[in-house]
């Protein structure tokens, strides 16, 4: 069977780097020399963890590469950081765009915990003002959290600008980069960032099964542990140790994954960011000229400077899960259909409850898959416009 084009980007990259999969075929075949052990943990100077946390600290400058911890994925980051932060009474301000790894974690403890929840307002292309975003703080709001962008409407989020103004007002700022580390430079410094969670499976090109977050030294201090157990020192401790990375790393990590994040991030250094993600747009652009002649409604921006390579779609001909299913059956196309794990971003769309259906491009995605769509949209939809 012919290999399906893949537009599903925004879940899960495919066509990894070689590099990267070079780099953990041999730690899987070598054991002698790339295993890892915490007993060996004192070479640091060989010690994969080591290196990939220094390798991680300087992505997105946090100056403290011990304040970068590793998890399972983005949703485990942002669990344990909502949990560890939040406490009864406390005010937490989000957008309208977030994903259910937000906004599940937060709904749990405000059950548990009887927190407040606020959601920014934001246009029908999900733009958010900073405006906006002083009205709601009081003197109870503790977090800001934001994501980078929207995975269903592909907008930007002005990050910087909410979050200099959470700042302003000691209210901690965390960004869910799921959508937007590996496709724009982020800096924790310079964005007014106190935790980022991050996530390797999506634009940094590496293994399902590794993330993290970083956070200052001042979040650090104030976070609970959220997950305790063996951490290879200190054991004598039977309370989790309150040093850095070892208060929130618990049991053996996934070396393998972290080998994974460190070699992706090193080949996007390699062919630059900028360059991976001006192909990833010019795809963008191209299936959004494709779509102005077809009667579809496309969701979020128009504006190609304010979007990743996310575009989402309705057409009246087909329901959400149909057209999706149409694609991949009759063209052997994958998409996304559906709610995309963001509820309330739909509702500002005014797609909620059905959905749309989402193409999302990558480095590996070619020009000649974008025409094939838009191709395949053009007889799907054939006679239902008006010549």
């Amino acid at each position: 069977m012919e290999k399906p084009i893949y537009l599903n980007y925004a879940a899960t990259s495919i066509n990894k780097p070689k590099e990267m999969l070079d780099a953990v075929c041999q730690y899987l075949t070598d054991d002698a020399q790339m295993s890892y052990n915490r007993s060996l943990a004192s070479d640091v100077g060989t010690d994969i963890i080591y290196k990939a946390r220094e390798e991680v600290a300087q992505f997105f400058n946090v100056k403290d590469s011990s304040h970068v911890v590793f998890t399972e994925n983005i949703t485990m980051s942002l669990n344990m950081v909502l949990g560890g932060l939040l406490e009864e009474g406390d005010h937490v301000i989000v957008s309208s765009m977030e994903h259910n790894a937000v906004m599940r974690p937060l709904t749990l403890l405000k059950k548990k915990l009887g927190i407040e929840i606020t959601l920014l307002p934001s246009t029908k292309e999900g733009v958010v003002h900073p405006k906006d975003l002083e009205k709601e703080c009081g003197a109870n709001t503790k977090l800001l959290v934001l994501t980078g962008a929207s995975n269903v409407l592909g907008t930007i989020l002005p990050v910087k600008e909410l979050f200099k103004v959470a700042k302003a007002k000691n209210v901690i700022t965390i960004l869910d980069s799921a959508q937007t580390a590996g496709f724009r430079p982020i800096d924790v410094e310079r964005d007014f960032i106190d935790v980022l969670t991050f996530t390797g499976h999506k634009s940094l090109q590496a293994l399902s099964g590794i993330g993290g977050f970083a956070l200052t030294e001042e979040v650090a201090r104030k976070m609970k542990p959220w997950l305790v157990g063996g951490t290879g020192n200190m054991s004598h401790l039977l309370e989790q140790p309150e040093t850095m990375p070892e208060k929130f790393e618990s049991g053996t990590l996934n070396a393998v994954g972290i080998l994974s994040l460190m070699e992706s991030i090193r080949w996007i250094n390699k062919i630059g960011m900028n360059n991976i993600a001006a192909h990833q747009m010019e795809l963008t652009e191209k299936f959004l000229q494709g779509l102005e002649n077809l009667p579809v409604q496309v969701l979020g921006t128009k504006d190609i400077h304010q979007t990743v390579p996310v575009v989402s779609l309705t057409c009246d001909k087909y329901t959400a899960s149909d057209l999706s299913y149409q694609l991949f059956e009759q063209y052997n196309i994958l998409t996304r259909c559906g709610l995309h794990c963001a509820p309330s971003a739909h509702q500002v769309a005014g797609t909620y409850p059905d959905g749309a259906v989402r193409f999302s491009f990558g480095y590996g995605t070619t020009v000649k898959e974008v025409e094939t769509t838009l191709n395949a949209l053009r007889e799907l939809l054939d006679g239902w416009w008006e010549i």
